[in-house]
């Protein structure tokens, strides 16, 4: 076996914090988590020099697949250029356990990246190159629009086939769900998605006639997922009355939910409520719905995604334990929490015996977390020297 130690560290548990501890890894697996220093030393062990040892993270919902195979609504890029590019960025925010997540949106969609046929295609790229070379985990979210009434069938046979990871059930019909306010859902269009105010509203107008997937499509399709033991997760709960059919899924996931009493009535129900890191780090939502710091202080958020910006995810975790948050508990929100929902934390999401050795080393400045090195499977696969800036003539 091959035997690597990470020595003088601040190991953060799931339940407290082990200062000056050691991690010791033998292949790819933790092996023993001790109180001070081994006793031996080898040249190639770690000295973390007092900074935290962390789980790598577990990102259960990012759309930033997205943005790297669209970045312009004019410019697509191939796959093998946008996965590989764009893990050598979530390796860089300490993300070791990545869930794409995918809009099904329809047929037609006006972005590239929505479109049935994409996105079909994407699922496949993204299981074929995870199967290859790579820096940390892949898995794929499927978010499905019950509007989108043509990909049933191709649903069914990803879920069939054990294609995606996650499925969660979405309805992004103006003046409902993360829509309620049309002129906020006007201003997204026109401000992101770049689209005209005219064709703003076109496009409102068109999704408010949409017709919806009957009820029993939808529970069929959530009880072939939960069959098939694929995590569920619902999407901008509103009402008390959908978290009754959310129930009827099998999900056991609620993401963003819209107001405090949702949020409170899904933790009673048992859900794992999903806020969103960005939201947690700039104090609001940028759809105008539940602060995502609001429900943090009601004790109604398990988990922490990075929704839209990767860079959010150990940011926000940091925010919180500067707040008062005791790190561990901060931490798990975006390690251990979410791999419980997504039925992986036998493997990943804590620092125990017997899983996987993916860990971040994060030093500080001033609260800011300063990511220096990254670990998966036990293997360094990203680290960052910084240097101070060198001065030339006088000048910096």
């Amino acid at each position: 076996m091959n035997t690597l130690k990470i020595y003088s560290a601040n190991i953060v548990t799931p339940e407290k914090v082990i200062y000056n501890g050691t991690v010791v890894i033998k292949d790819d697996k933790i092996t023993e988590v001790l109180d001070g220093l081994p006793e031996q030393l080898q040249p190639e062990d770690i000295n973390a020099k007092g900074s935290w040892v962390l789980p790598g993270l577990v990102d259960s919902h990012s759309d930033a697949i997205e943005m790297e195979l669209e970045p312009r609504p004019s410019s697509t890029f191939p796959i093998e250029v946008s996965f590989y590019e764009l893990e050598k960025k979530l390796v860089g925010e300490g993300i070791t356990t990545i869930y794409h997540s995918l809009s099904l949106l329809e047929e037609n969609a006006k972005k590239f990246v929505r479109q049935n046929k994409t996105v079909l295609s994407v699922i496949e790229d993204i299981n074929r190159l995870s199967q290859g070379a790579y820096l940390i985990r892949h898995k794929t979210h499927l978010r499905y629009e019950i509007t989108n009434l043509s990909a049933v069938n191709e649903v069914k046979e990803l879920i069939k086939k054990q294609k995606i990871d996650q499925l969660s059930f979405m309805d992004h019909t103006p003046g409902q769900g993360q829509f309620r306010d049309i002129e906020i859902h006007k201003k997204l269009l026109i401000d992101h998605r770049r689209f005209s105010e005219e064709e703003a509203m076109e496009i409102i107008e068109h999704s408010r006639k949409q017709v919806k997937l009957e009820e029993h499509v939808v529970k069929e399709l959530a009880d072939l997922a939960h069959e098939h033991r694929i995590p569920i997760a619902s999407h901008d709960d509103d009402t008390l009355e959908k978290l009754e059919v959310v129930k009827e899924w099998n999900a056991t996931i609620s993401e963003f939910p819209i107001e405090l009493q949702i949020a409170k009535k899904a933790k009673e129900m048992g859900l794992f409520i999903v806020m969103g890191a960005p939201n947690a780090l700039l104090g609001k939502s940028h759809s105008n719905n539940l602060s995502a710091m609001e429900a943090l202080e009601h004790k109604l958020v398990d988990i922490l995604c990075s929704d839209y910006y990767p860079s959010s995810l150990l940011h926000a975790a940091f925010k919180l334990h500067s707040q008062g948050t005791p790190i561990y508990e901060a931490i798990k929100m975006v390690s251990l929490n979410p791999a419980k929902a997504l039925y992986i934390d036998h493997e990943v999401g804590s620092i125990e015996v017997g899983k996987k050795a993916d860990l971040l080393i994060v030093s500080e400045e001033q609260s800011r977390p300063v990511l220096q090195t990254v670990l998966v499977n036990g293997n360094v696969v990203c680290q960052m020297n910084y240097q101070m800036p060198l001065t030339v003539g006088g000048r910096v």
